[in-house]
């Protein structure tokens, strides 16, 4: 495509690194776009100008578009922004003149993959207690209608695994627990870990973007070609990080009790919400999170293991029993993963030594020996 490729939600997790390697690979038709200018702040160092734009402004949105072959969404927020943010990016791509967007959504709409030929056009589950995966359903869902009877815009959504990687929360949230001692496993930690590696999450919106606007409509499942159960990837972490696997706490099958915290999650992802929370200051905000902290759970005893949080997400995720399928993807688009799952782990471990999570070298022969030998490919 001639035009330049706007990316939407270009400060985020995934944004910044497919502006990073765009640029170290000479690249110069990404065009960022963020919210507002402090999101500039994980690409500062590449000197890239970006461009300005309220995703719920569709005039906002147009300027921002302009000279743009192609959009690719990658707009977090609100459970409750999600669909009309989804709206108003797609009338405004076709507004102005984009011949392709590219939707990321998640592996999340399905829930838990109960089926090993789980369809990629199969539709999301909407009665989901989660309103993130919920409210991304029905945004597939709106594109699902859109392209039926779109032939000026080639929609391609994609659905990425657990995006993994430097500064991923898939990998500072357990790597924090099991420095904390507090990290857990449900059951054997035999569930399906279905991961997809940033970098090539990136490759593949590429590989999309390379086929411009001839790419096909439609919905496209991607991850990584290792799939590790969670123990394996538990253990790759504890082991790299100089923790002995087995302080890992093993919970049962019926281990799951949501605490009070948790409960009132919900709440929060309601506008009332924000509306109240705009109001209330913050030194208010912070004692009553204090409080309802201190009930939630009580403070360990000097010299006790810390015990493990389960959260009703991470209890969810672990008892998926199969890979998330991609033969899609691949026939469509071809194969664009190029990093294994021990490069994975080193890069990762790499980023938390930086970010002072721990200060010791991380031990990979037992990834190399061990950990890889047990992983299965697709």
């Amino acid at each position: 495509m001639g035009g330049g490729v706007a990316v939407l939600g270009a400060g985020g997790f995934v944004g910044a690194r497919l502006l990073e390697m765009a640029v170290l690979s000479g690249r110069t038709d990404i065009v960022p776009v963020v919210r507002s200018f402090r999101s500039v702040a994980r690409s500062a160092q590449l000197a890239v100008p970006h461009r300005l734009a309220d995703t719920s402004s569709h005039e906002s949105l147009l300027r921002a578009l302009d000279g743009c072959d192609a959009v690719v969404n990658l707009t977090a927020g609100k459970p409750y922004e999600i669909l009309p943010t989804t709206e108003n990016i797609y009338r405004a791509a076709r507004a102005a003149g984009a011949r392709l967007l590219i939707h990321i959504s998640s592996a999340a709409v399905f829930g838990e993959i109960d089926r090993p030929d789980l369809p990629d056009d199969a539709p999301p589950r909407l009665e989901q207690w989660w309103p993130y995966a919920r409210e991304k359903g029905r945004a597939e869902n709106l594109l699902r209608e859109r392209m039926a009877g779109d032939g000026q815009v080639a929609i391609v959504v994609l659905r990425p695994s657990l995006v993994w990687g430097p500064s991923s929360q898939w990998v500072l949230g357990p790597a924090s627990e099991l420095v904390r001692g507090a990290a857990y496993l449900r059951g054997d930690g035999a569930g399906i870990c279905n991961l997809m590696y940033v970098d090539d999450l990136v490759r593949s919106i590429d590989a999309v973007v390379a086929h411009g606007a001839a790419a096909p409509s439609g919905f496209f499942n991607v991850a990584d070609d290792i799939v590790p159960n969670w123990r394996e990837y538990y253990t790759a972490l504890a082991e790299g990080l100089g923790i002995d696997p087995a302080t890992i706490h093993s919970v049962p099958e019926d281990g799951y009790r949501p605490g009070l915290l948790e409960r009132l999650e919900p709440l929060r992802e309601h506008r009332a919400y924000a509306w109240l929370k705009e109001r209330i200051s913050l030194e208010t905000r912070t004692h009553l999170k204090s409080r309802i902290a201190l009930r939630g759970k009580g403070e360990p005893l000097p010299g006790a293991a810390a015990r493990p949080v389960v959260t009703r997400t991470m209890w969810e995720v672990q008892a998926t029993r199969y890979p998330l399928p991609t033969t899609k993807f691949r026939a469509t688009f071809g194969t664009p993963n190029r990093v294994s799952f021990r490069s994975g782990i080193a890069a990762s471990l790499a980023w938390l030594r930086f970010i002072g999570l721990v200060d010791r070298e991380p031990d990979l022969h037992a990834a190399r020996t061990g950990v890889l030998a047990a992983a299965r490919e697709h």
